[in-house]
């Protein structure tokens, strides 16, 4: 059996120091916002890249490339979009608790897009 070599003890803050943004309660809250709206991001690019490039003029065809993911969320969001109501209410608790200006800016910027997603899939789901 072998052992577990000794590695020290763990690294410390510098006396009076604060921990980084991310390690306190807002910075934990603004990295789920952000990982709750990554899906809602993924399907947008595509999205509106397509549609810039189609506005452009530069693709005038189906893309093989660009197609297929709008093509999933338009066929999976009237079913999960739901889940972008509770992602917007933690993002407003987000926005009630987080101090820095980008991370706020970001914040209503991720609840922009949850309530896109809310506003879509309800029109998907009334008709």
């Amino acid at each position: 059996m072998t052992a577990i070599p000794d590695v020290g003890p763990a690294p410390s803050l510098p006396e009076g120091g604060a921990p980084p943004w991310v390690e306190t309660r807002p910075g934990a809250v603004f990295f789920l916002n952000a990982l709750l709206a990554a899906p809602v991001v993924m399907a947008l690019y595509p999205w509106m890249l397509r549609w810039v490039l189609r506005t452009a003029g530069v693709l005038d065809r189906p893309s093989r490339i660009l197609d297929p993911v709008p093509a999933v969320a338009a066929h999976v969001a009237p079913v999960v979009g739901w889940l972008a109501l509770p992602a917007l209410v933690f993002t407003v608790y987000g926005l009630r608790i987080v101090d820095r200006r980008w991370a706020r800016v970001l914040l209503a910027a991720f609840a922009l897009a949850h309530l896109g997603t809310l506003v879509y899939t309800v029109s998907r789901w009334l008709g």
